[in-house]
C-alpha cells in the first residue's frame, strides 16, 4: 500500500479532468489525476472547439498548439426542405468561428502540458474504489494492478463522466433534459464536391444530415435515425445520398449509431467533494458545445479553488451557479437543433417559418449566436 497527500485529487483523466489539473498545477496547487484507461481513447469523439473553449486552452498554454493543427471553419448553413439557407460566414474579427481538431489529439496536447507542469500528476490504469470525506480532508482509495493506493486530499473533484459510478453515489442519477434522438455517424474521405471548411445541416423528409470538415481531408457525417439498428458502410452511404443527393467518400472505421440527450445534476457540491465535467452536466453532441461548457466551468472552478485557502471550507457557489446558467443555455440550443433536424415535410410550416426567418441577412448575428459559443 502507498499513501500520498495532495491539495486536489481528480478522479477522471479525460479532457475535462486534464484541463482542470493543468489550471490548478499552473496556479501552484499539487494535484493527482487518477484515470482508469491505460491510454487516451481513440474512438471518434468531440471535435468542435468554440472561441470560448480556445480561451480556456490559452489559459493553460495549449491554445496556440491547437490552432496550429486545427482546421478553421469558414462558414456554416442550415438548408431547409425547400432549399432555403440560414447561413453564417465566419471571420476572425467580427464573427470568429470554431476550429476543428479531434478530442483525442487535444487531450494529448493537454497531457503533455500537464507533464511539463507536474510530471507525476497523472496516473493511468487506476480504478478508484471509494471516495470518503473525513473531516478536513477526503480519502480516495484505488487499485493499481494488484496494489492499493490511498490518497489524502483537501478537495476531490469527480470528473468520471456522464455515467460515472462515483458521481452517481454522491448525487444520484443525472436528470434527463430535452428530447432524445438517435443518429448514425461516420468519418469519410472528402470528395471533390465537398467544400473545405464548410459545415452543412440539410433537412429532409427522412431527417437531418449533417456534414462537418475535419483536418486531413476528411468529413464527419451524422444522420438522424428512428432506431438504434446498426448500419454498414453501403447502407450509410445510401441513406445520406437518398436524403441529400450528396456522395460520401471512403469511410474510415465503423459506422456508429448513438443516442443523443442532455443531462444535468442539480447538486454538484458535497462538502469537499465536487462534481465536474460531463459528470455535472452533459450537452447533446448535436449542439456541438460539450467541450466548451466543460472547460469554461473548469476555469470558474479553478478560480474558486485558488481564491481562498484550499484547506478552508469552500462553498463553490460561483461554480454551481455558472454551471447551471451555462448548461441551461447550451441545452436549450441543443434541443432547438435536434428538433429542427427531425423528419419534416413541405407542410411543416413551423420549421419552414423558422428557417425563413433565420435566412434573412438581418438575422446573421442571431444565427451566429445560435451556433457559436464566443463567451460563457
Amino acid at each position: 500500500m502507498s499513501e500520498r497527500t495532495v491539495d486536489v485529487a481528480i478522479v477522471g483523466g479525460g479532457g475535462n479532468g486534464i484541463l482542470l489539473a493543468c489550471l490548478l498545477a499552473d496556479r501552484g496547487l499539487t494535484v493527482r489525476v487518477l484515470e482508469r484507461r491505460a491510454t487516451i481513447a481513440d474512438r471518434p469523439r468531440a471535435f468542435g472547439i468554440h472561441p470560448a473553449a480556445l480561451d480556456a486552452l490559452d489559459a493553460v498554454g495549449v491554445g496556440d498548439a491547437v490552432r496550429a493543427e486545427a482546421l478553421a471553419l469558414t462558414d456554416g448553413a442550415f438548408v431547409g426542405i425547400d432549399g432555403r439557407r440560414a447561413a453564417v460566414t465566419f471571420d476572425p474579427r467580427d464573427f470568429p468561428g470554431p476550429v476543428v481538431l479531434g478530442q483525442n489529439r487535444v487531450e494529448e496536447l493537454l497531457e503533455q502540458r500537464l507533464h511539463a507542469l507536474a510530471p507525476r500528476a497523472l496516473q493511468r490504469g487506476v480504478t478508484v474504489t471509494a471516495v470518503t470525506e473525513e473531516g478536513s480532508c477526503v480519502r480516495v482509495s484505488a487499485r493499481i494492478g494488484g496494489d492499493t493506493l490511498e490518497l489524502s486530499a483537501a478537495i476531490a473533484l469527480l470528473v468520471d463522466g456522464t455515467n460515472g459510478r462515483l458521481s452517481e453515489t454522491f448525487a444520484g442519477p443525472a436528470r434527463l433534459v430535452g428530447p432524445k434522438r438517435w443518429y448514425a455517424m461516420a468519418e469519410a474521405e472528402a470528395t471533390t464536391e465537398d467544400q473545405a471548411g464548410s459545415v452543412a445541416l440539410i433537412a429532409s423528409p427522412g431527417g437531418v444530415v449533417e456534414s462537418f470538415p475535419l483536418p486531413g481531408g476528411r468529413r464527419r457525417w451524422v444522420a438522424w435515425r428512428d432506431n438504434d439498428a446498426a448500419l454498414d458502410d453501403d447502407q450509410f452511404r445510401m441513406l445520406v445520398h437518398d436524403r441529400t443527393g450528396c456522395s460520401v467518400g471512403i469511410i474510415h472505421g465503423p459506422v456508429s449509431v448513438f443516442a443523443a440527450q442532455s443531462r444535468r445534476r442539480r447538486r454538484l457540491v458535497h462538502g469537499r467533494v465536487v462534481i465536474a465535467g460531463d459528470a455535472a452536466t452533459t450537452v447533446s453532441p448535436i449542439g456541438g458545445q460539450g467541450l466548451t461548457i466543460g472547460w469554461g466551468a473548469a476555469q470558474t472552478l479553478a478560480d474558486e479553488l485558488t481564491r481562498a485557502s484550499i484547506h478552508d471550507r469552500i462553498v463553490f457557489r460561483r461554480y454551481s451557479r455558472a454551471v447551471s446558467r451555462v448548461a441551461r443555455r447550451a441545452q436549450r440550443r441543443a434541443s432547438f437543433f435536434m428538433r429542427l433536424g427531425d423528419p419534416t415535410s413541405p407542410r411543416d410550416w413551423l420549421r419552414r417559418g423558422a428557417v425563413l426567418v433565420l435566412a434573412r441577412r438581418a438575422m446573421r448575428r442571431v444565427v451566429y449566436r445560435l451556433v457559436v459559443v464566443r463567451r460563457l
